[in-house]
């Protein structure tokens, strides 16, 4: 499979540590973002999947593992988009996540 990269770059300064599974804002002394580990996979596949629209559906599937055979009805995914967003907004911008009505989200 080859290696991985251990860290991803992203938005205004954030960097995103896969392997110590932390995100900080700025230099590598700035305070951890605070996600849970959920947030942390929802934003990791966001951002492996940069400029690609993710349904609702898709980001269900990997974070857990199960389909819903319909997910109109369910704000699961809103909600923990939401909860990222606004932790990430403590520390800087988080306008590099993009929801595209009607479909999912997108990391820009």
């Amino acid at each position: 499979f080859g290696l991985k990269r251990s860290e991803i770059t992203f938005g205004d300064g954030y960097v995103m540590d896969v392997t110590a599974r932390t995100v900080r804002h700025g230099t590598p002394d700035s305070p951890e973002v605070p996600l849970t580990k959920k947030e942390f996979d929802l934003l990791h596949y966001l951002l492996l999947h940069k400029s690609r629209v993710l349904t609702r559906l898709q980001l269900g599937e990997h974070l857990w593992g199960n389909v819903l055979e319909d997910d109109s009805d369910s704000n699961y995914i809103d909600v923990h988009i939401k909860n990222v967003r606004k932790k990430l907004a403590q520390f800087g911008s988080a306008d590099f996540i993009e929801t595209v009505r009607g479909i999912g989200y997108r990391a820009v």
